[in-house]
C-alpha cells in the first residue's frame, strides 16, 4: 500500500494527511474548494516545521510536504488504495460524501470513516462496499496522539481489518479493535461518562477550580475536565453528547454545556469557555493549583461511571479488557486504565458510589453493571482482596488486636478493639510494633497506614491497664517494655507511615499522630488531650508536640478540650481532611505517590526527617518521666477511679 486518500481538509483531515505523509505514503487530500485546501497546506507546512525544530522527523520537511497533493475533484481519488473520509461529524454530510465516493473509488480500495460517535454500520450502508468499509477514530491532533481506534461494522470483512491494521502500524501508531459497532465506541463512551458526571458536580455547586484540581492533582489526569473541554471545544463535546443520545446511549445532556454553546463561550477557540483566555485560538493553560476543596470531591464518583461503562463494554464483547485499558491510557493519557483504577479503589467502593448516585438521581445509567456485581459477590474486590480484574500481591494476618493487610506495595494496620474504642493496651502497643517490624522486612512494601476499626482511631491508653500501675516503677517498666519500643520504631522507621484518623483520637491516640509522617483525618474526627482530666498528662504532646508542631497545643493539654479535624490541621497535627468515605481513597492515592519516589531517595528523606524528630527525643523522655512521676500521686489514683466509676474526680493537689 502506497497511496492514501483523505477527504476533508479540516483540523482532523489535514492532520491525518500530514501523519500519512510523514509515514511515507503518497497522499491525495480532497475538499470542496481550493481555498480550504490552501489553508490546510499552510497548516501542514507550519506543523512540519514545528516538528522539525523538535527534531522528531526523520526526513526533510520539504520531502514530506512534496508527498501531499490536493484536489477538489473526487474522481481523482480512483488511484488511491486506502481512503480515509474525515469530513464534519454530521451523518447527513457524511452520507452525501460517502455515496459519491463509493461511485468513484477503485473496486479494491478500502473506505474508512474518521468518526467518534456515528455507528460504522450506518455509514457503511451509505456505500456499495460494506465489506470494505471500516471505522477509524483518530484523536486530535493526529500527528501527536499515539493510538487509533479501529471499529468493525456489522459487515466489515476480516481482510479489511487486516489491511487497516497494516496501515495503522505503518503510521507508527498503536491501536485497539472495537469488535462491535456501538455509539461512541470505547474512548468516547468513557469520556462522556466522565464529562457528564463532571457537569453534575458543577450543577450541584462544586467549583470548577476544585473539580479540575482534583482531576489534575489527585487522579493525575493530564488536564482537568473543564480545562480539557475548553481545549477540545465545548461545542464539540456538546454535539458528541447529543449524537450519543440520539443513538440510544444511556447518558444525559448538560444544561451547562448547552448554555456555554448558546452563549458562544466554547473554549480556547472563542477566547472563553469555563476559563478566560488572552484571545481566540490562543493556547493557554488555566493557572490551576491544588486547593483544599479538591479533597471534598470524590474521585471514585467521577470515574465510577467510566468504570461501569468499561465493564459493560467487556461484558458485551465490544472490546477486550486489555484494549479498553490501552485506549484510555494511551489515547487519553490516563495514569491507569479503568479496570486498574477499579482494583485500586476497590470494586465495593465503586459499586457503593454508583448505588448512592442512583438513590440520589434515580437514573438507570448509575445501575452497577452485572459484571461488577458478580465480582462483588465473589469478593474479587481488587487490591484489598488480592484479586479483582488482575491479581495483586496480598497478605493478611493479625498481631494480637492489630490486623495486618498488605495490598501490593503498602500495608494497612488496623487497631481492632472497636468495643473499647481501640484503647491502647499492652497487646495493642505490641501489635503495632510487630506489624511495623513485619512490614519493614518486606522490600516490596513502600509505605504503612494505620487506622482504627469502628468509630474511633484510638481513645488513648486503656484505663484498665493504667489502674494496675502501683507506682512509678510499674509505669517505668511499662514504658520501657511497651511505649519506648513503639515510639522509637516510629521515630526511626525507614518507610513513610501515615494515619487515617477515622473518628475519635484521644490521649495517646492523638499523640501517636504527632510522630507520623502524614496524618489524614475524616471531617468528623475529634481530637483531644484529656489526660489532665484523669490525673495524668500527655507526654508527647506537651514535649515534642509543643516544641516541634505548635505552641498552641499547650492550651489543649492544659484544658483537655476537644478540637476538630480542621483545627488539628491548623495546629499542624493533620495534613489532609477528607469526607469519611474518602479515607480509603486517599490511602490509595498516597500509596501510589510514595511508590513513585525512588526507593533510595525515600530512604534518605526518611533518615533526615527521623533525625529532626530525634532532636526532640530528650524532650519526649522528659515528658515520659513527668507522666510516670504522677503515678503515685493521689490525684492520679483518684482520676483513674473517677473515670471508671463515671463520676467527677475530687482533686487534692497531692
Amino acid at each position: 500500500m502506497k497511496r492514501v486518500g483523505v477527504v476533508g481538509a479540516g483540523v482532523m483531515g489535514h492532520g491525518i494527511a500530514e501523519l500519512c505523509a510523514i509515514a511515507g505514503f503518497d497522499v491525495l487530500l480532497s475538499d470542496i474548494s481550493d481555498e480550504v485546501l490552501s489553508n490546510a497546506r499552510q497548516k501542514i507546512k507550519w506543523s512540519l516545521e514545528s516538528l522539525s525544530k523538535k527534531k522528531v522527523l526523520r526526513e526533510a520537511t520539504n520531502d514530506i510536504f512534496s508527498r501531499i497533493r490536493t484536489t477538489t475533484t473526487l474522481r481523482d481519488l480512483r488511484s488511491v488504495e486506502y481512503l480515509i473520509e474525515a469530513v464534519k461529524e454530521d451523518s447527513g454530510v457524511k452520507k452525501v460524501v460517502l455515496e459519491k465516493l463509493s461511485e468513484v473509488i477503485a473496486e479494491d480500495c478500502i473506505i474508512s470513516s474518521n468518526t467518534s460517535t456515528i455507528p460504522i454500520s450506518e455509514l457503511a450502508s451509505m456505500t456499495t462496499k460494506e465489506e470494505r468499509f471500516i471505522g477509524l477514530h483518530f484523536s486530535n491532533p493526529p500527528v501527536m496522539m499515539p493510538l487509533i481506534e479501529i471499529i468493525r461494522g456489522d459487515k466489515t470483512g476480516d481482510a479489511t481489518v487486516r489491511r487497516t491494521e497494516d496501515l495503522v502500524r505503518a503510521l507508527g501508531r498503536d491501536y485497539v479493535i472495537v469488535k462491535k459497532d456501538v455509539p461512541g465506541f470505547v474512548i468516547n463512551r468513557l469520556n462522556d461518562r466522565v464529562i457528564t458526571e463532571s457537569m453534575t458536580f458543577l450543577e450541584e455547586g462544586v467549583k470548577k477550580e476544585d473539580l479540575d484540581a482534583m482531576v489534575r492533582f489527585r487522579l493525575n489526569f493530564p488536564m482537568g475536565v473543564c480545562e480539557l473541554l475548553d481545549f477540545v471545544g465545548i461545542d464539540t463535546a456538546y454535539l458528541a453528547n447529543k449524537e450519543l443520545i440520539s443513538r440510544g446511549f444511556n447518558t444525559r445532556s448538560s444544561s451547562i454545556l448547552k448554555e456555554k454553546v448558546e452563549s458562544g463561550k466554547i473554549g480556547m477557540k472563542s477566547g472563553e469557555g469555563f476559563y478566560k483566555y488572552s484571545g481566540p485560538n490562543l493556547y493557554e493553560r488555566p493557572p490551576l493549583i491544588p486547593t483544599e476543596g479538591m479533597y471534598r470531591v470524590n474521585p471514585v464518583r467521577l470515574v465510577g461511571l467510566a468504570i461501569n461503562e468499561a465493564a459493560w463494554i467487556v461484558r458485551n464483547g465490544v472490546a477486550s479488557m486489555e484494549d479498553v485499558e490501552k485506549a484510555m491510557t494511551k489515547a487519553m493519557n490516563w495514569p491507569d486504565g479503568p479496570f486498574t483504577m477499579a482494583d485500586k479503589f476497590g470494586l465495593d467502593e465503586v459499586v457503593d458510589v454508583l448505588n448512592k448516585r442512583h438513590s440520589a438521581y434515580d437514573e438507570s445509567r448509575y445501575d452497577p453493571d452485572p459484571l461488577l456485581l458478580e465480582m462483588l459477590d465473589r469478593k474479587k474486590l481488587g487490591r484489598k482482596t488480592g484479586e479483582g480484574f488482575k491479581r495483586w500481591k496480598f497478605e493478611e494476618t493479625t498481631f494480637g488486636p492489630v490486623n495486618y493487610k498488605k495490598m501490593e506495595n503498602f500495608v494497612l494496620l488496623m487497631l481492632n478493639r472497636p468495643d473499647r474504642l481501640n484503647a491502647l493496651n499492652e497487646a495493642t502497643w505490641k501489635g503495632m510494633l510487630d506489624g511495623l517490624e513485619h512490614a519493614v522486612k518486606d522490600d516490596s512494601v513502600r509505605s504503612v497506614f494505620i487506622t482504627g476499626n469502628g468509630r474511633a482511631f484510638s481513645a488513648g491508653d486503656d484505663i484498665e491497664m493504667m489502674k494496675n500501675w502501683n507506682g512509678p516503677e510499674d509505669a517505668d517498666a511499662w514504658m520501657e517494655k511497651h511505649a519506648h519500643p513503639l515510639i522509637n520504631k516510629i521515630m526511626n522507621y525507614p518507610k513513610p507511615v501515615v494515619s487515617l484518623v477515622n473518628g475519635l483520637a484521644y490521649g495517646g491516640g492523638c499523640e501517636i499522630n504527632m510522630l507520623l509522617d502524614v496524618v489524614v483525618a475524616s471531617e468528623d474526627a475529634v481530637f483531644s488531650l484529656p489526660e489532665g482530666l484523669i490525673g495524668a498528662m500527655p507526654p508527647i504532646a506537651s514535649s515534642y508536640g509543643v516544641g516541634a508542631i505548635s505552641r498552641k497545643l499547650g492550651r489543649f493539654a492544659l484544658t483537655g478540650e476537644s478540637f476538630s479535624a480542621h483545627e488539628a490541621m491548623e495546629l499542624g497535627i493533620v495534613d489532609i481532611v477528607v469526607p469519611k468515605e474518602q479515607l480509603a481513597v486517599i490511602m490509595n492515592e498516597l500509596s501510589d505517590r510514595f511508590s513513585k519516589i525512588a526507593p533510595l531517595s525515600s530512604q534518605k528523606i526518611k533518615e533526615t526527617l527521623n533525625g529532626v524528630k530525634n532532636n526532640f527525643s530528650q524532650n519526649i523522655s522528659s515528658g515520659e518521666r513527668a507522666l510516670t512521676g504522677l503515678v503515685s500521686s493521689n490525684d492520679f489514683i483518684e482520676g483513674q477511679k473517677a473515670f471508671l466509676e463515671k463520676r467527677k474526680p475530687r482533686w487534692t493537689g497531692k
